[in-house]
């Protein structure tokens, strides 16, 4: 958007809010003596006028000062320190907080427009309260999956990674968002440690002190936490602290109405579809197979189809088969492959042709296909080469043996929950149409995670650690070709530090015959390896 453009948008507004001030009615032809009074009392107007001005002069001194303060400190950042500093959950929620808040404060009514003006010129750009929201969710989402405890983690403390500290208000804002999700005892181990922070912090050092919530407050909430979860001793007790400390506080009035008609709403289950999921995700790391003292679970060369083009290959289950392939790619190519999609990032979604935005995937992806890029061209040849298996891409109108590099960027606590890759209907974009289905996926990690952010099997039992450059390769589809349900897999949630990855995905159409089925009803992918090579001669 031009400078003209922002510059006639902001006089708009000043014009607007003017208007709004000195006009009571725009009814003025109705009557000669308001048109009289108008004329003869301009001076009432032009006072009004001036008193606009000085207000509008004082919120441009605001913005002055707001500007040159934050201007020193964007240009005394060190760029290295920053990228390092928010490795750190605590460290990325008060940032996104920061910037939700900051420039709402300043701006005041003028807020949406401005965030409207900067996200039609560089997109997503500034975080807003859907994303605070989003950011106390996912911080719940970690302790949920790590067993962590809230006074903990709002001390900066995961599982022995220090960073800095939550406030006390920022603790009893989780706990309410915790309650209003339903995720009961969550909520009720923020709000003891919200208490346990304002007890702790004198007044002065708040951060913002008149919004401090009263002790009664936040007891009678937790007491209402305690009552929906079915715990009514402990809800009483906690309704007679509240009465004596706040008893005209709404969450004293809520609980005590609570209390007479008794809900007995359980706490929402957390959603991990298989209970492996938390055990899994917290084996860090290392690689887990699934069965460790099954003589074919081995390290080797996986020979590609040049005799010198070979890969380590660590092979970690048999069924699904799963290995990891070690320098797939390098440092130069994995940076290249983020950098090349920067800007393109969008939230991923879920689901096949009516794909939509969720919970259960919280993460920003961009697609590259083969022709717009030597390198990803280079990459899919060499995909190629370590698996035997075709991923042509025939474009516009297809079928494919391959679809497009899939790049993935996970935010604070990104995840994808327990899913499969094979869709349940048939895909309906051109390129893709009557290419069968996802019959092996080749993920690349394009960057190490310090803690967190693994690849788990959650009925198979298998726990994958990022390791940059290196990839997971599997097959959705058992030598019968039946789908594998062992492949049921997630991500885990990022504890500390950042997750990138690369997925290709291989389709039936060009492999029937590079990988067919098994010659014996319970053939492993091991036993037709060798047919594979020899192309079943």
């Amino acid at each position: 958007m031009s400078n003209e453009i922002r510059l006639a948008a902001c006089l708009t507004a000043i014009l607007l809010v003017a208007t709004s001030i000195v006009m009571t009615s725009s009814e003025i032809f109705t009557s000669s003596l308001k048109v009289e009074r108008m004329i003869m009392e301009e001076e009432k107007l032009l006072q009004e006028f001036k008193r606009y001005i000085d207000y509008q002069y004082d919120r441009l001194k605001m913005f002055s000062n707001f500007y040159a303060d934050r201007l020193r400190d964007v240009r005394m950042r060190a760029n290295p320190e920053i990228v390092n500093d928010l490795q750190h959950p605590n460290a990325v929620y008060n940032v996104i907080k920061r910037f939700a808040s900051d420039y709402a404060n300043v701006l005041g009514e003028n807020y949406e427009s401005f965030r409207q003006v900067v996200q039609s010129s560089f997109g997503q750009f500034l975080a807003d309260v859907n994303d605070v929201r989003g950011a106390r969710l996912s911080l719940l989402r970690l302790q949920s999956v790590y067993n962590m405890k809230a006074l903990d983690m709002a001390r900066g403390d995961y599982l022995g990674f220090q960073g800095p500290p939550l406030a006390p208000l920022d603790a009893f804002e989780i706990g309410q968002t915790a309650f209003t999700e339903g995720k009961l005892n969550l909520s009720i181990d923020w709000l003891n440690a919200s208490l346990a922070l304002f007890a702790s912090t004198e007044l002065q050092h708040l951060v913002n002190p008149v919004y401090r919530p009263t002790d009664g407050g936040i007891k009678a909430l937790m007491g209402r936490a305690y009552l929906f979860n079915g715990q009514v001793h402990e809800a009483e007790a906690l309704y007679d602290e509240a009465k004596l400390l706040d008893p005209n506080h709404g969450d004293v009035g809520e609980l005590e109405r609570e209390l007479r008609s008794q809900p007995r709403l359980q706490s929402i289950p957390h959603v991990d579809y298989f209970q492996n999921f938390s055990r899994l995700c917290s084996l860090e790391n290392r690689h887990y197979p699934a069965e460790p003292n099954n003589p074919k679970i081995v390290c080797r060369y996986r020979e590609a189809v040049l005799p010198y083009y070979r890969f380590k290959e660590e092979i970690l289950s048999l069924a699904p088969f799963a290995s990891v392939i070690y320098n797939v790619v390098s440092d130069q190519e994995s940076d290249h492959l983020k950098n090349f999609v920067k800007n393109r990032l969008e939230r991923g979604k879920v689901g096949g042709d009516n794909s939509t935005v969720s919970e259960i995937r919280t993460s920003d992806l961009a697609w590259i296909w083969d022709n717009e890029s030597q390198l990803a061209r280079s990459m899919a040849k060499r995909i190629e080469c370590i698996t035997g298996l075709d991923t042509s891409q025939r474009l516009p109108d297809g079928p494919s043996s391959g679809e497009a590099f899939q790049v993935v960027n996970y935010g604070l606590g990104g995840h994808y929950e327990v899913h499969m890759d094979p869709f349940d209907e048939p895909p309906k974009q051109a390129e893709l149409k009557d290419s069968g289905e996802r019959i092996a996926t080749f993920l690349i990690y394009l960057s190490d995670v310090q803690r967190g952010g693994s690849t788990v099997f959650t009925r198979a039992g298998i726990s994958v650690a990022p390791m940059k450059n290196m990839a997971l390769m599997w097959y959705n589809y058992d030598p019968a070709h039946q789908r594998d349900d062992l492949t049921h897999h997630a991500g885990c949630p990022v504890l500390i530090g950042q997750k990138w990855i690369c997925n290709k995905w291989i389709w039936t159409y060009g492999n029937t015959f590079r990988r067919r089925c098994g010659l014996t009803p319970g053939a492993t992918q091991l036993e037709i390896e060798p047919d594979m090579k020899r192309g079943y001669l």
